[in-house]
């Protein structure tokens, strides 16, 4: 047994009204009330109420290093489709999508597709999406085939990217 259990996510923003409108069209959770407008929003499920991510307003912007935490997303339509989504509401790709573990790793056969994000304030989170057994073993005949293929071509023969 824990000594606890994950109460919510928080983000430190730059500006609430942008991260309210940017986290909840990324995960579709509604902003609901908070008793410290200006400070703090919260998204969340309205009734009974319950917050799952608060956004923490803070005067310094993030700097060059990585977050010492953040948040996976599943996206509905694949990662492809949620990264133009993202881009088009104000966030930016970190790091292009792949596939893990990759090929030749000694790590095991690849078992997701994901990409590296960056909300508006430079908050990091990943877009994740498993891949079923067929895509993992597409890739890793894809890669026996040619070793010297990228992410792009793996991601090709796992049928999540278009050529």
């Amino acid at each position: 047994m824990g000594i606890g259990s994950v109460r919510c996510h928080v983000f430190d923003v730059n500006d609430l009204e942008v991260a309210e409108a940017f986290w909840s069209q990324v995960t579709g959770l509604p902003v609901i009330g908070s008793k410290w407008t200006g400070r703090f929003s919260y998204l969340g499920q309205p009734e009974p109420w319950k917050h799952e991510i608060i956004l923490q307003l803070v005067t310094t912007n993030k700097g060059v290093e990585p977050n010492r935490s953040h948040i996976d997303i599943t996206p509905d339509g694949g990662v492809d489709d949620a990264i133009e989504r993202i881009i088009a509401i104000g966030g930016s790709l970190k790091k292009e999508p792949s596939v893990y573990p990759r090929p030749g790793s000694h790590g095991g056969p690849p078992v997701i597709d994901w990409a590296v994000m960056q909300d508006p304030f430079g908050n990091e989170f990943c877009l994740v999406h498993e891949l079923d057994d067929e895509q993992s073993q597409a890739v890793l005949e894809a890669a026996r085939l040619n070793p010297h293929q990228g992410d792009h071509q793996w991601r090709i023969a796992a049928g999540v990217t278009r050529p």
